[in-house]
């Protein structure tokens, strides 16, 4: 290789070198709020309130205006990786009647029968989810009497479901310390 060969190498390389656009700098934007603020209220006059229980979480969203207040307790369940396997909120209806919202992976798909197993008997809810997003599946249930004594003693409870195609999920998700969310919910 001779002195020429090597300075058009360099030629080249320098060539290149000026000629690449410089790298674009990082764009950085502030997340926006988690709490979706209801129309007719102003950023500043609504707040969200979270409120630790064992096993369950009270989050309440509240008015300062109007002092209109709604709230839901919600557990979730993870696997190993910390990927959501089960969650569940209790909430109410317009008209006050309670109901309990499940989720789990969407992998299970429509149709696909989540089963509640509380007690030494046991009691057990049947239900299956209805609609599913890219996340989750779910499922909505009525509270009713059995339920609400579970609710009110806290039983444990077994969740089964099965993700497609052979895969079936068993854990647990205490009722305990639902009932005491419930009380401060009031």
């Amino acid at each position: 290789m001779g002195p020429f060969d090597c300075l058009a190498g360099l030629a080249i390389s320098c060539a290149a070198t000026i000629a690449a656009p410089p790298a674009p700098a990082p764009t950085y934007v502030v997340k926006p709020s988690e709490v979706a603020i209801p129309d007719g209220e102003k950023l500043g006059d609504y707040r969200r309130i979270i409120h630790p229980f064992k096993n369950w979480t009270l989050i309440c969203d509240e008015s300062q205006k109007s002092k209109h207040r709604v709230c839901n307790v919600t557990q979730t369940v993870v696997d190993q990786q910390g990927n959501a396997a089960f969650s569940w909120s209790l909430a109410a209806t317009a008209d006050g009647k309670p109901l309990m919202m499940m989720r789990i992976p969407a992998a299970a798909g429509v149709g696909q029968t989540i089963e509640l197993a509380m007690g030494n008997r046991p009691d057990r809810i049947r239900v299956q989810t209805d609609r599913c997003d890219p996340f989750f599946c779910h499922a909505v249930i009525a509270v009713g009497d059995m339920l609400k004594r579970h609710i009110r003693t806290g039983t444990p409870c077994t969740v089964t479901y099965a993700v497609p195609p052979a895969a079936t999920v068993t854990l647990q998700a205490p009722l305990e310390g639902l009932f005491a969310a419930l009380a401060e919910a009031k």
